[in-house]
């Protein structure tokens, strides 16, 4: 499994961002200690818990806090590298509309394509090799 932690600008103040990748049941627990850092409340704690216990596969996760200005997204493993690169771009968008949402931010607009952007560019490197 993969950890990446990094930020971006929104609004001028830095967001974190975790990203667990290709995630199996056996990383759990380390995955439920982050989203608990983040302040994560019981009910989306205990859905996160039951799908990554349930060993799906070509699915993710994605919580966003305000408070903390941080966003936590964890893809499982995927079936093929196409399964990989549509869960990569569903859960992408996941994350830049919570962003978006909670800075006020137009979902039309440029400022949201440039968050996706930005994340993409970022996470290219370390998903290229399950997509290609």
């Amino acid at each position: 499994m993969i950890r990446s932690r990094f930020y971006i600008i929104v609004n001028g103040k830095p967001w974190y961002i975790t990203i667990f990748l290709p995630v199996t049941r056996y990383h759990v627990s380390e995955i439920m200690d982050t989203l608990s850092i983040t302040g994560i409340n019981e009910e989306n704690y205990l859905n996160a818990l039951e799908n990554l216990t349930s060993s799906r596969v070509n699915n993710g996760i994605t919580y966003s806090s305000s408070e903390h200005r941080e966003t936590v997204s964890i893809w499982a493993i995927a079936t093929s590298p196409a399964e990989y690169f549509n869960l990569l771009v569903h859960e992408l968008h996941h994350l830049s509309v919570q962003i978006a949402s909670m800075n006020d931010l137009d979902l039309e607009g440029e400022d949201v394509c440039y968050i996706n952007g930005d994340i993409a560019q970022y996470l290219y490197p370390l998903c290229r090799p399950l997509i290609i």
